[in-house]
């Protein structure tokens, strides 16, 4: 008890002392409060529900006969009711009140009082089936967990007090005379043995405070636990990110200034290659080749580690989005890999989709990371083999799906395929000149683009990628979905 006390004394403390708390007004996402609100409609229906089951058991007689309970039909339906009509008023404005942060303090606000309307209703049952005779009180504990779970800890605690209050109320009433004493027994004289005694039903209102207290001090001390650790997490992802942004900067700032370099060395390349500074050997017109055409993988790569640094810096809300036709940004892609595949004979057949595969999207990027998964099933495709390009609209969305029949990834190395500079084994012996940052820039394309890509591949027989977005006429407005499932 001493720890209980000392606990709230620092809450008062830190409530009027202005000391920021994990409460439901600033402590829990927007998203998730409004998912526990629903969560608490729908439990409630279903106790709607069995209350309109218990008044129909309890008109019944066949269970009368023998029985030594008296139990009112009345409570049981009039339960029903009240959990009926305040959960159709609370389904309408839970619907009105959108999961942003903006409305947070509306979420809450239902929270509070759908807590304190079931308390109240609780009550009325409660004083229906006897008070004391019927552990049916025990209905308030989950109430005062869920109090905890949803607001801060000083909330929390004043809730639990008026949840002290109604579930103490029938017994005070019955005490004081205000309301008849009302017992489910027929053998069992209450007035007289129960409700008159003072010290029963002093003994029975500090038996239920110390136990609705001691229930919400355990669990605001898990909770403030768990909060407490969410928030250290929280602060520790905000220091990886903030690193991880400085590092890309220092990334992005190197490969400008390399650049400049490899531009210069090109020129010169391709002076000494074309006799401007005389007649070369032929030994040495090889190694100036192969100079110049390692200045151009490096230069490619270096272009790669600067575009793939200012897509992870983007944000999907504030990138400038279009409508674009997609099947034509696929055509064009398509005749581009035909024409890199024609010297090894490999053939791409490109099956469009039937009627408008518009997305909201950026043109450039979507033509980057479509031309990146052509370019990558060509070139680990074998001399003579075949590509196949799909795209299927339907239900709202649009799945780009290419399959080659080349060489394959190892299943051991498919979580790491979308990692910059990372290549299998196989796949350096095949084509040894890519420089591993095609699949990382399709990912973050389709980040950009809130979309989904999967990858599946067998060793020797070749990889299948499907890249899947939503069409224009889809697409919400940011902040109007409700984390339904996107996946096609």
């Amino acid at each position: 008890m001493r720890n209980l006390f000392r606990s709230l004394s620092a809450n008062c403390r830190g409530a009027f002392q202005g000391e920021t708390h994990w409460d439901c007004e600033g402590g829990l996402r927007a998203r998730e409060l409004s998912a526990r609100s629903w969560w608490f409609i729908r439990t409630r229906w279903i106790a709607a529900g069995l209350s309109a089951v218990g008044s129909l058991w309890a008109i019944l007689p066949s269970w009368r006969q023998g029985s030594a309970l008296v139990i009112d039909f009345r409570y049981f339906l009039a339960v029903s009711i009240l959990l009926t009509v305040s959960n159709l008023i609370y389904t309408r404005v839970a619907r009105r009140i959108s999961p942003d942060p903006v409305r947070q303090a509306g979420v809450c606000r239902v929270l509070k009082f759908q807590v304190l309307t079931d308390f109240a209703i609780l009550s009325v049952l409660t004083y229906g089936l006897g008070g004391i005779e019927t552990p049916i009180m025990i209905l308030f504990l989950p109430h005062i967990i869920l109090a905890t779970l949803f607001f801060s800890r000083l909330h929390s605690f004043l809730m639990t007090w008026v949840g002290i209050l109604f579930a103490a109320l029938p017994m005070i009433l019955e005490y004081t005379g205000v309301v008849p004493t009302l017992s489910i027994f027929l053998d069992i004289h209450k007035e007289t043995r129960v409700s008159s005694d003072p010290v029963i039903t002093t003994g029975f209102v500090l038996g239920i405070t110390g136990a609705f207290l001691i229930c919400w001090y355990l669990v605001s001390e898990i909770t403030s636990s768990l909060r407490l650790r969410e928030r250290e997490l929280e602060d520790a992802y905000a220091r990886l990110k903030l690193l991880d942004t400085e590092k890309s900067q220092v990334t992005l700032r190197a490969t400008h200034e390399l650049k400049a370099p490899f531009a210069a060395i090109k020129s010169y390349v391709f002076t000494l290659r074309d006799g401007y500074c005389g007649d070369l050997p032929e030994q040495a017109l090889k190694v100036v080749e192969r100079i110049g055409d390692r200045c151009d993988l490096l230069t490619a790569k270096v272009s790669d580690i600067i575009h793939l640094s200012n897509l992870r810096t983007e944000q999907p809300e504030k990138v400038r989005m279009q409508e674009t036709d997609l099947a034509r940004i696929v055509a064009g892609e398509v005749d581009e890999a035909r024409l890199l595949g024609k010297s090894r004979g490999l053939t791409v057949h490109y099956r469009p989709g039937e009627g408008l595969c518009s997305v909201l999207g950026s043109t450039e990027d979507l033509g980057t990371m479509v031309g990146n998964l052509l370019r990558n099933a060509v070139n680990y495709s074998r001399d003579g083999g075949e590509v196949e390009v799909g795209l299927l609209c339907r239900e709202g969305r649009i799945a780009l799906r290419i399959e080659d029949h080349g060489i394959g990834i190892p299943e051991e190395h498919l979580p790491r395929i979308f990692d910059e500079h990372f290549r299998s084994t196989n796949a350096i012996r095949h084509n040894p000149n890519s420089s591993g940052m095609g699949l990382a820039l399709v990912r973050e394309i389709v980040r950009l683009h809130e979309g989904d890509i999967r990858v599946s591949s067998r060793l020797g027989a070749g990889t299948e990628v499907t890249v899947t977005l939503s069409c224009a006429s889809q697409q919400l407005p940011k902040g109007d979905d409700h984390g339904e499932d996107s996946h096609y």
